[in-house]
């Protein structure tokens, strides 16, 4: 949305915007109680996500924050904080594009980098289940378009 605001200002400068430049703000406007509804709701209950998202990938595999005698649950919970966060924000702001060039081609680096794609491939088709069970049903379809995204990003196989 914020990319799209900053285009028709450049686009428009100097004349009135079109009814067909101005869709998108209306669409995003006509939702934004909803976004709102459901970033605070997803705010409220991060911890209760994080835990139950945890839970359901320590049931698949006890150890699947181990790597030799080192465990890494807490790194790990950190990232999934962060990208919960970003995919939030990314809902409420109805950007995507920022959220896939600034964040999750980076952090995609990280995960091979480090050998964690099939953790992660686990982790994020997790991730937007235990998202939508905080969500009313007007506001799931908001965050599915990024749970997608974030899924097919970092979930992808290796």
């Amino acid at each position: 949305m914020l990319r799209q605001l900053e285009k028709l200002s450049l686009e428009a400068d100097g004349r009135y915007a079109s009814a067909k430049e101005l869709e998108f703000l209306r669409n995003y406007l006509a939702a934004a109680e909803q976004r709102i509804s459901a970033y605070e709701k997803i705010r409220d209950a991060e911890e209760k996500i994080l835990d139950q998202v945890e839970q359901q990938l320590r049931a698949k595999s006890p150890h699947i924050f181990r790597k030799g005698n080192h465990d890494y649950s807490a790194v790990c919970r950190r990232d999934r904080k962060h990208v919960l966060r970003l995919a939030a924000a990314a809902m409420l702001f109805a950007d995507l594009d920022s959220l896939r060039d600034g964040f999750l081609l980076w952090y995609r680096t990280i995960i091979k980098a480090f050998k964690d794609e099939k953790v992660a491939q686990v982790t994020y088709q997790v991730l937007p289940q235990a998202v939508n069970q905080v969500l009313s049903g007007e506001e799931t379809p908001l965050m599915q378009p990024v749970m997608a995204l974030t899924q097919s990003i970092l979930g992808e196989s290796a």
